[in-house]
């Protein structure tokens, strides 16, 4: 990837510097670390209920937020523009939102973690959210003006693919977009809606009356908020991006683009029937069990089938040291669906069978087994995909060889193996207490995984990036932007 002409500064060609690393120093501090420390005391009290919910859903804000969010703020300022060889829209805001996304993670979080001992520290928490979401909206914003600014990416044919009015389909206004654009579009609208939700989330639990209020509201609502993180924020960005990025650089099938339309329309119906039947099967009766049931099936169904026409397993054209890492993602995002479709199996015929003493069979649901689904995709899907996505970006942008760069093997097996062993184990927790210190292990190579992988970035970011963009940034009032 050559450098485009003497236009747009590197200053702001190095933008993924900022949010990349304070997504590292997040995972690093608040989030994968603080998860490991949870996770070795509930393996200590060999009990999920041994940490309080606060300090819990404090260290899973960081992580959607700070290692998940800014490494997608990250990579859309950088990286939508480049795609359509255009100009970044509002670049003199990115540095902007990301100050207050930083400053409101460590507010939302920390003062969460604090709220047991110090309730009166809500309002500080409650700052940050409002942070967040102000920083949110600005990305989302300048984003979508950035993708929606252009008809079509002028990238090479690839195999699998059409020409390029073949790839766009025109729309009533004229103009041609591809499906994948969709994906993203939809996922920065989650990004904003599971702000907001969690923010009002956040505030009924930090002011219920009692621990029973507390627990009822956790029950209700708190599971559709993980959904919309995960499969509305997460999995369709990455689904979106992949539809990019594998036909452009490992030569994979481009997937039709009314298929790809379909199969959108179903996972957003999907998550949709997920929430809503969710909310109603708790608060109005199990027989709306089935609405939720059948939003499972369009998530799994639909992501599934998309990622089988991506051909994500077949013969690439190219191989560099992120398509492990993506390769194995997707399988992980398999495991995990088949593991979400087989939770009333798991729950109402194998637990009765092989652990009718069990607490997960007596009260009627298992934290061990859906924990571990959550695990499989926001470490062995989300968190993989990041990892590959930042080891391709990152030397591109800076022109360095790919020859003799770390081929990331080391990092790559501990989180897997971390990955695997937090799933199997914890879902075995079920069956017997013994196996909970083998799940507490897992945390720690998770860990260790994240920190040789964050150092090599790191060290790599340390040089400027040579690649500008195409064109000189500027905001309405002309000037020049000028980013940190």
């Amino acid at each position: 990837m050559g450098t485009v002409g003497n236009v747009g500064s590197v200053r702001e060609a190095s933008l993924d510097r900022l949010f990349f690393r304070g997504g590292i120093i997040t995972v690093l501090t608040v989030g994968a670390v603080w998860g490991a420390v949870i996770l070795a005391r509930i393996a200590m009290n060999q009990s999920f209920t041994a940490v309080g919910l606060h300090e819990i859903n404090a260290h899973g804000h960081a992580q959607i937020f700070g290692w998940v969010g800014l490494f997608i703020m990250g990579f859309g300022y950088q990286v939508f523009p480049r795609w359509f060889k255009a100009q970044p829209k509002h670049p003199r805001r990115a540095a902007a939102a990301f100050w207050m996304m930083l400053s409101g993670i460590l507010l939302r979080s920390g003062m969460e973690a604090a709220l047991p001992y110090a309730p009166g520290v809500a309002g500080f928490a409650l700052l940050g959210a409002g942070l967040e979401i102000v920083a949110i909206t600005l990305f989302v914003h300048a984003a979508a003006a950035t993708l929606l600014a252009v008809p079509c990416p002028p990238a090479p044919l690839v195999k699998g693919g059409d020409t390029g009015a073949a790839r766009c389909a025109t729309t009533g206004g004229g103009a041609a977009r591809p499906a994948y654009i969709a994906y993203v579009l939809c996922a920065l609208g989650w990004f904003l809606v599971q702000a907001v939700y969690d923010a009002v989330y956040f505030a009924a639990t930090a002011f219920a009356p009692g621990r029973e209020a507390l627990l009822s509201l956790a029950a209700n609502y708190q599971a559709p908020l993980r959904e919309l993180q995960i499969y509305g924020l997460a999995m369709l960005m990455i689904l979106g991006v992949s539809q990019r990025i594998l036909p452009h650089h490992y030569g994979m099938a481009t997937v039709p683009r009314r298929f790809s339309l379909a199969v959108l329309a179903g996972l957003n119906a999907g998550l949709v029937l997920t929430v809503v039947g969710y909310v109603l099967m708790r608060q109005a009766g199990h027989a709306w069990a089935g609405l939720w049931y059948g939003g499972i099936l369009l998530l799994a169904g639909g992501s599934l089938a998309l990622a089988w026409r991506m051909g994500i397993f077949a013969r690439a054209d190219e191989t560099d040291r992120s398509l492990k890492f993506f390769r194995t993602a997707y399988g992980w995002l398999a495991l995990s669906m088949l593991m979400l479709v087989l939770l009333p199996v798991h729950q109402f015929a194998i637990l009765s069978t092989w652990a009718p003493e069990s607490e997960a069979a007596r009260i009627g649901f298992s934290h061990a087994y859906y924990g571990a689904i959550r695990h499989a995709v926001t470490v062995g899907f989300i968190s993989l995909m990041i990892m590959g996505v930042a080891a391709r970006v990152v030397p591109v942008l800076r022109e360095i060889p790919a020859t003799g760069l770390s081929n990331l093997w080391l990092p790559f097996v501990l989180i897997n193996l971390g990955c695997a062993m937090r799933v199997g184990f914890q879902t075995l927790s079920d069956f017997s207490p013994a196996f909970f210190p083998f799940a507490g292990v897992s945390g720690v190579l998770e860990v260790a995984a994240l920190a040789l992988w964050g150092a090599h970035l790191w060290r790599l970011m340390g040089r400027p990036a040579r690649i500008p963009f195409p064109a000189q940034a500027s905001d309405r009032d002309g000037r020049p932007a000028r980013l940190g």
